[in-house]
């Protein structure tokens, strides 16, 4: 049996961390969404929103 090398291990944080930004941007939004407020960019970037399309809902 092998073990995993360095990149993959790296590869591995890396992808968890990025799962762990974009659940909590989830979360960001969902609650300021509730709340009534504008989600912050950071939390529209992390779920992959533009803050400018966000702004656009409900006018037309």
């Amino acid at each position: 049996m092998t073990t995993a090398g360095p990149a993959k291990i790296r590869s591995m944080r890396s992808t968890l961390a990025s799962i762990a930004t974009m659940i909590d941007g989830a979360n960001s939004c969902a609650s300021a969404a509730e709340a009534g407020r504008r989600p912050s960019n950071h939390a529209l970037r992390a779920v992959g929103i533009d803050g400018r399309h966000w702004d656009l809902i409900g006018r037309r």
